[in-house]
């Protein structure tokens, strides 16, 4: 949803100023859509009723000429496109007038809209700001209810018999206590682990053991995995400031979410140099931990 809205209101406003015959503004947006609009000004019916029925009474199947399809194709990417826009914006633009959608479009074909050229890419831009508007509040309370959650959800945590809880307000359970090493903030680790929400789906997951260094990762696990030792399990309960904040990451981790991690900490390798380590950055070690050998 993130940016769908915003590319979409800017190719209604694509459509719309080409139709009206202003091409240059047409790619400021959409090229495709633009294109589309643009070969799509042939002679129209003399009013939108007669366009409506002659458009009604018109026929197109494979067989057609490659003319008719080439026309009907045109005119159904642009409805496709309104479609879609309909569909993905309802709750912040409400219902469509279809009529007055089919009236807008037959009338810029035959460059005679009701509203200039100036009024309609006004209202376009309006619509726009409006969306991205209600996107933005909502995208802020859905932040804000992720918040809440988590500290909620640390609270109770909190409470539970052998979670321990540091300074910086990172949770922990040790599951097995390790027998060997213990990392250091330039050590390399290799772990195995499993991410969830606190609802508990999974987002990530590494069953076989996985290297990085422990600077490159996020504070909850680089603090969390100096509280354990080589061979050793333990769960983090990592808050959001400790994990990936108000950004999130992807499309499970959302913004301001509290994470659950299983880790077992299977190795601690010495530091390495810069040039040597080079981890290759994949979506899973970015859920888990930003970076991956």
């Amino acid at each position: 949803m993130k940016k769908t809205y915003l590319a979409l209101s800017l190719a209604a406003a694509t459509l719309f100023v080409t139709a009206c015959g202003d091409d240059t503004k047409a790619t400021a947006a959409d090229s495709s859509t633009a294109a589309a609009a643009t070969t799509s000004t042939t002679a129209p019916a003399s009013n939108t009723s007669e366009a409506v029925a002659g458009a009604n009474a018109a026929t197109i199947s494979a067989q057609s000429p490659f003319e008719d399809k080439v026309s009907y194709s045109v005119g159904a990417s642009v409805g496709t496109y309104i479609a879609a826009m309909q569909r993905e914006q309802s709750e912040f633009i409400g219902t469509l007038d279809n009529d007055l959608v089919i009236k807008g479009f037959i009338d810029a074909l035959g460059e005679n809209t009701a509203l200039n050229e100036d009024e309609i890419t006004q209202t376009l831009m309006a619509l726009d700001e409006k969306v991205r508007t209600a996107i933005e509040e909502k995208q802020k309370a859905a932040a804000q209810k992720n918040l809440d959650d988590g500290k909620k959800f640390l609270e109770e945590n909190a409470t539970k018999d052998g979670v321990k809880v540091t300074e910086s307000g990172l949770q922990y359970q040790i599951i097995e206590e390790g027998t060997g090493k213990t990392p250091t903030p330039n050590d390399v680790v290799r772990v195995k682990y499993k991410g969830t929400t606190i609802d508990g789906q999974v987002f990530d997951e590494q069953t076989d053991p996985i290297a990085f260094p422990l600077s490159s990762i996020i504070p909850g696990w680089t603090e969390g995995l100096q509280l354990m030792k080589e061979g050793g399990k333990a769960k983090l309960f990592i808050p959001a400031d400790l994990a990936y904040g108000e950004l999130g990451a992807g499309d499970l981790i959302k913004p301001n979410s509290t994470l659950v991690f299983d880790i077992e900490l299977v190795e601690v390798l010495p530091p390495v140099d810069d040039a040597k380590q080079a981890p290759a950055a994949t979506d899973a070690a970015a859920a888990g931990a930003d970076a991956a050998q």
